[in-house]
């Protein structure tokens, strides 16, 4: 059972037994067992699933019924997710394609089999065991000539693909203009080209950013012009061969865009509209993505982008403070749901005939018009079910978060809050022997601020009405299996499991660390209010002293 699954994965390097753990965890004060609530203690039964797979299924599962699928991005967050949801909820698919780079001394096979080690996979596993069977790996790389890909490889995938997810990019806001054109450029070309290629091809969809066009206040379902000729910036970088001159130059080659992330997303939108056609291709544009809403488990995610990575700091007690404006709204989208609304939208995108005159349907998938939410009460509710209950073990000082939307007023405070005690701290940690880590942390933390600090204060007015479209027409059965329907998405329930997933699945802390972590946050409580007491004493005396003086 998904019970026995976890007890080998998680428990065994714990000297007590998994009773002994909850009794420790489950109390009158924490009465909320953590596995039940991320849902690994809900498995579905996988010999009643596989009964229930020859019964007639619902519209979109029979689309992807027989279906070959091929999958760029698919060792990332967006990619193991799709992975993950097209096999558990679409089981009579035929296959999957995954394009994978050997990366640090790993070839392909091996780098396909650490993704299913991630605990995401728990679910599949469970319900689905013989799931690993239609999967297999294309060696190559979204940023070469033709993708990196074999000619048999290539072969392979021109007569056998019906179905293309483009989710390949970098995402990196500071990455070099040469690498970010080579993956996010240059790699949806050889998509589209191979794409071409293939003799049963319904659906290409290429997922972009709902951020591609943020130099416009308003967002819609459409394309916009480019910055530059893409052609004419393509031809520039590669061309070049000094890179640091082209680094001297973005700048300017990116004007109004804040990043060259965006900016080349921007471009290959456009490279898309104009190289696309006679295609079935879609755009879906999703915002800020985040940790799952429902599914598999609740609360997954495996990276600290964006205000995922800002809880887990002042989780942690690292930080203190951050240059954003909370009173504006933050769009926010559970990948979960994000996944399902992409499933979804290739469906539609099927159904379309494309035509010379057609622009590719674009799918934004937004928050912010049917379920907006700003980040002071995302951080609240999510403060409110994650502490006390789930801290982790590793926090190194209780909840204190100062944001502010003055950019003097955060240098004065991220001097205060941070850098001074950095570097104090780490003093102490040289002279004890141990190793010092925060002057550095602080220091990413600083420069990764200053990437985020264009989004963190501004807003966007979204529109999403083919995204409601697409919901609206979906049948019933639909609606249950590939639920995204964000206006009746609840940010409470969210916030629920939010913290003890970020504990579980990121930070990775052992379960049964929960009844110590919770014992030092409540002594790391103690000792901030016994600091904050120190030091309001000491601002009244020199207050004190310096009226004393002036009256004197």
């Amino acid at each position: 059972m998904a019970l026995d699954l976890h007890r080998k994965n998680e428990f065994k390097k714990s000297k007590k037994s998994y009773d002994e753990i909850m009794k420790d965890i489950v109390t009158d004060e924490f009465p909320l067992n953590p596995l039940q609530l991320v849902g690994e203690m809900s498995f579905d039964d996988p010999k009643t699933l596989a009964e229930t797979d020859n019964l007639p299924r619902s519209d979109v599962q029979e689309f992807y019924k027989d279906a070959t699928i091929f999958i760029t991005g698919g060792t990332g967050f967006m990619g193991k997710m799709l992975i993950e949801k097209l096999s558990r909820s679409c089981p009579n698919l035929k296959h999957i394609y995954l394009l994978i780079r050997n990366k640090k001394g790993k070839d392909v096979n091996e780098r396909i089999d650490a993704i299913f080690e991630d605990r995401l996979f728990m679910r599949l596993k469970h319900e689905r065991p013989k799931f690993y069977h239609k999967i297999s790996a294309i060696a190559g790389d979204a940023s070469l000539p033709g993708l990196g890909i074999s000619s048999c490889d290539r072969q392979k995938l021109a007569e056998n693909v019906n179905i293309v997810f483009h989710a390949a990019a970098t995402i990196r806001f500071d990455e070099h203009i040469r690498t970010a054109i080579n993956i996010n450029v240059l790699g949806t070309r050889e998509i589209i080209n191979l794409a071409k290629e293939m003799t049963n091809l319904k659906a290409c969809m290429y997922v972009s950013t709902a951020y591609a066009n943020c130099v416009h206040s308003k967002i819609e379902e459409k394309f916009y012009g480019a910055p530059f000729n893409y052609d004419g910036v393509i031809s520039l970088v590669t061309s070049a061969n000094d890179d640091k001159k082209l680094e001297n130059i973005t700048p300017s080659l990116t004007a109004g865009w804040p990043n060259t992330y965006t900016f080349t997303k921007a471009l290959a939108e456009d490279l898309a509209k104009n190289e696309s056609t006679g295609l079935p291709f879609g755009i879906f544009r999703p915002s800020v993505v985040i940790s799952t809403y429902n599914e598999p488990v609740r609360g997954w995610i495996d990276n600290v982008y964006g205000p995922i990575g800002m809880i887990v700091g002042v989780g942690a007690g690292v930080l203190h403070t951050h240059h954003c404006d909370v009173t504006k709204v933050v769009d926010l989208v559970p990948v979960d749901l994000v996944v399902n609304a992409l499933i979804c939208s290739a469906y539609k995108v099927s159904k379309s005939i494309p035509t010379i005159e057609s622009n590719p349907p674009i799918f934004n998938y937004v928050s912010s018009k049917q379920n907006p939410i700003n980040l002071e009460n995302f951080f609240e509710v999510i403060k409110k079910y994650g502490l006390p209950s789930w801290p982790t073990i590793n926090a190194v000082w209780y909840y204190s978060f100062m944001p502010t939307n003055n950019p003097y007023l955060y240098s004065l405070l991220f001097l205060l809050l941070h850098t001074i005690p950095g570097y104090f701290l780490d003093f102490l940690c040289q002279i004890t022997g141990r190793k010092p880590m925060l002057t550095n942390i602080y220091k990413k933390m600083k420069k990764a601020n200053a990437a985020l600090a264009f989004f963190a204060n501004n807003q966007w007015e979204f529109s999403d009405n083919n995204t409601s479209s697409l919901w609206k027409e979906m049948s019933e059965a639909d609606k249950k299996t590939f639920f995204f329907d964000i206006k009746e998405m609840s940010w409470d329930y969210y916030a629920r499991a939010c913290a003890i997933g970020l504990r579980l699945y990121l930070v990775k802390d052992d379960i049964h660390t929960i009844k110590n972590a919770r014992i030092k946050w409540e002594k790391l409580r103690k000792a901030h209010l016994l600091l904050k007491t120190v030091v309001a004493i000491v601002l009244l005396r020199i207050c004190w002293f310096i009226i004393n003086l002036c009256f004197n």
